[in-house]
């Protein structure tokens, strides 16, 4: 992953939202990276789970990239390097809101959840029950994170079979 112009990553040990916020102080946009091999996506919703480890300037942009990693986390000596992947959360028997905010969370891409919601005769509808609950998720729980993994949910009003 390393190219020939990493010389121009710095490595910073600041929490996330410190960081967006000295950036957008300072007129330049960001962009949110992993630190690590992972890929996971890192939500500015979550920035304050999270701490910037490295950052590029881009001067003619007036950005920067901060790469990432959860607080809980140390930060590798490269951007780019392995650590061991987290686990997929449980996200059954909760409201389709909190599970879409846990998967993101986890580092998936919003993008890539995609959502079957079930009427009461079990039929597909494309109406979003924010509040309806996961009967189902793929992959499951305790899955290895891959950013390839694409996560599935199926919400009804009530699951049955509880």
């Amino acid at each position: 992953m390393r190219t020939a112009d990493d010389t121009s990553i710095r490595r910073i040990d600041l929490p996330l939202d410190t960081a967006m916020k000295a950036a957008a102080d300072q007129g330049k946009g960001f962009a949110l990276r992993d630190a690590t091999s992972l890929g996971r996506y890192i939500s500015p919703a979550y920035a304050g789970n999270f701490k910037a480890c490295f950052e590029k300037q881009k001067p003619n942009l007036r950005a920067v990239d901060f790469f990432a990693v959860r607080r809980s986390e140390k930060c590798p000596l490269r951007v780019g390097d392995d650590i061991p992947p987290g686990k997929t959360p449980k996200v059954l028997g909760v409201s389709l809101r909190t599970a879409v905010h846990q998967l993101v969370e986890a580092g998936f891409a919003p993008d890539h959840i995609s959502v079957d919601t079930l009427d009461e005769a079990g039929n597909r509808t494309n109406e979003r029950h924010w509040s309806w609950e996961v009967c189902t998720q793929n992959p499951t729980a305790g899955t290895p994170f891959s950013a390839d993994l694409k996560p599935k949910l199926v919400v009804e009003a009530s699951c049955s079979g509880d």
